[in-house]
């Protein structure tokens, strides 16, 4: 089974979230679902095939750390897990951007005393210094989408946005882990 994700659709929601990111310092967890979807009208759950986390039609190790954290966290809801036939698909899109911000820092401008009574000798008179400090960060995205399967229509969506630090990606499964957990926080 094959569905094309609107890239426009993912494109929203990542620059939403994006923008959200940068009201607060942590990560930021939007959703939306279909005026339609009920969550009672669903009783299982499989993954889509192959997921868009996948290469090649090669389960990665980060799809299969999404597959076991969005299990157990959708169980922990109710819904049954199912290979053959699920009502439900869930895909997980994850994306990284490089930033680079810069902040303008001055230093000291001596030369204001010039006029009235002078400068230590070695300082520079009048300009003062300014100098640009330059911060570049990884910003990450991980989306949850759910599928209905029988009409193949997106019914929910759920998206987490933050900063990728190096301690993330040393420690790279429990930050998995709670990302799926914050991201299905919000599934009915």
């Amino acid at each position: 089974m094959k569905i094309s994700f609107s890239l426009s659709r993912f494109a929203t929601a990542l620059l939403a979230s994006l923008v959200l990111s940068g009201c607060a310092s942590g990560p930021n967890v939007i959703s939306n679902k279909a005026p339609d979807f009920a969550i009672a009208d669903y009783r299982t759950f499989g993954f889509m095939e192959p997921l868009s986390t996948d290469r090649d039609g090669v389960r990665t190790l980060l799809s299969q750390r999404l597959v076991d954290a969005a299990t157990r966290e959708l169980e922990a809801k109710g819904l049954i897990y199912s290979e053959e036939q699920p009502d439900l698909r869930v895909n997980f899109l994850v994306s990284t951007r490089e930033t680079l911000s810069s902040r303008p820092s001055s230093g000291v401008n001596v030369g204001v005393r010039a006029g009235r009574y002078g400068t230590w000798g070695g300082y520079s008179v009048g300009v003062g210094t300014s100098t640009a400090e330059v911060v570049q960060r990884t910003e990450g995205t991980l989306a949850i989408d759910i599928i209905d399967a029988a009409r193949n229509t997106l019914v929910w969506e759920g998206a987490l946005s933050g900063r990728v630090t190096d301690k993330v990606r040393e420690n790279l499964e429990p930050a998995i882990d709670k990302a799926v957990v914050d991201i299905l926080s919000t599934f009915p």
